[in-house]
């Protein structure tokens, strides 16, 4: 409290040195109008001569004024003639000239002074300006306001109403710390309610993103393992094809029997002879299927369900673990009076018996079986034709 006291009391202070000052330059403020000052300074005396006739307080105001120094070009050409006229030839005119004019100029110094003087009557702020620059500045920068309004009795009298309402402004500036805090509180429950939002869209988002990426992922994926199998499935294509041209190049040179017909895997061959079947060939196989199977067998044997089933599709038999069987009907001869079954003996895993037997991917399986029925009827002329000519 002593503080705000002494401030108080400064301010009280500087308002008595400054105001009188700060006034007189903004009522100075004649180099806006006059901006050469040594006119100004050249008529200093005569102001001074006019403000002689205005003095109503005494000659002591006078002599106390300094204004009497304008006088003094005048006693001086008052006793020039006295003091010129004996050693030059002048009339007492041209003597009381020369005086008052050396008067004159003995007195500018001293009014040049007055000019740079606050309250001296003679003070030109253009001047000051320019003998007195970092303090012309100052004063400027400092305390010449636009509004030509700021004194420290001003500044003075407003710290007194602030101090004595001090009371009304804390109750004020609480109310507003009040009401800014809660606004404050409003617009944060609004921003935390905006952001939780915006996190759960953004995770929303997230999980659809990750959901869309999974299922990009999963469907690359499928197309990358589609094309591998159908690389594989083209491999064994070729595979196949080699093994056809082989195939005939054996029939051409006579050497074509039914062992060459493991263009896919190993195999047995059993033909139809009464209520049973006739083992005919066994390639890369085994050898542990009988040589004569009954149709009227207690075990199931795939061979004999593709002969009592009325449709010509494959059979598909997995006697034991990892290995499969597919047993399938060909019709032999020119009225189908002669019935074979084609076995084919692969591992469960033996991805190209797959492809080319089970699966319609490559190649259609249908037509891996006609090719063997075709090779069959083949091999069923070269044996008919060899036992001809041995006959």
């Amino acid at each position: 409290m002593s503080e705000e006291k002494n401030y108080h009391s400064l301010l009280l202070g500087l308002s008595r040195v400054f105001d009188d000052v700060i006034e007189e330059m903004k009522d100075s403020y004649i180099d806006e109008k006059y901006s050469n000052w040594f006119l100004w300074l050249i008529g200093s005396p005569f102001r001074d001569l006019k403000r002689l006739g205005e003095v109503k307080k005494g000659i002591e105001q006078s002599i106390d004024s300094g204004k009497l120094l304008s006088l003094f070009p005048f006693l001086s050409g008052g006793i020039s003639p006295y003091l010129i006229g004996f050693y030059q030839e002048l009339s007492p005119f041209q003597s009381m000239l020369v005086g008052i004019t050396a008067g004159y100029l003995i007195t500018l110094p001293f009014y040049f002074h007055k000019l740079l003087t606050f309250k001296s009557g003679h003070f030109h702020l253009g001047a000051y300006r320019k003998f007195r620059r970092q303090e012309y500045n100052l004063f400027k920068s400092a305390l010449l306001d636009d509004k030509r309004d700021f004194f420290f009795q001003g500044l003075y009298d407003y710290v007194g109403v602030m101090k004595s309402g001090n009371k009304e402004f804390q109750q004020f500036y609480t109310m507003i710390e009040e009401r800014l805090e809660r606004y404050l509180d409003r617009e944060k429950r609004q921003l935390e309610t905006k952001v939780s939002v915006l996190k759960s869209q953004l995770k929303r988002q997230e999980k659809e993103y990750d959901t869309l990426i999974g299922e990009y992922e999963t469907f690359i994926d499928g197309v990358a393992e589609e094309i591998r199998e159908f690389e594989e499935g083209v491999e064994f294509i070729i595979d196949l094809i080699k093994d056809i041209n082989t195939v005939l190049f054996r029939m051409k040179n006579g050497l074509f029997s039914t062992k060459d017909l493991n263009l896919v895997s190993g195999f047995t061959l059993y033909k139809l002879k009464g209520a049973e079947l006739i083992k005919l060939e066994d390639v890369g196989t085994t050898g542990s299927t009988p040589d004569k199977l009954p149709l009227k067998s207690d075990r199931k044997w795939g061979a004999i369900e593709a002969v009592t089933n009325n449709d010509d599709k494959p059979v598909i038999n997995t006697p034991y673990k990892n290995r499969t069987v597919v047993s399938y009907r060909l019709r032999m001869g020119i009225n189908n009076n002669e019935v074979w079954i084609f076995n084919f003996h692969f591992d469960t895993d033996d991805k190209k018996a797959k492809h080319l037997l089970v699966n319609d991917d490559i190649i259609e399986s249908r037509e891996i079986y006609r090719l063997i029925h075709a090779l069959c009827l083949l091999s069923q002329e070269n044996f008919t034709n060899k036992k001809e000519a041995a006959e």
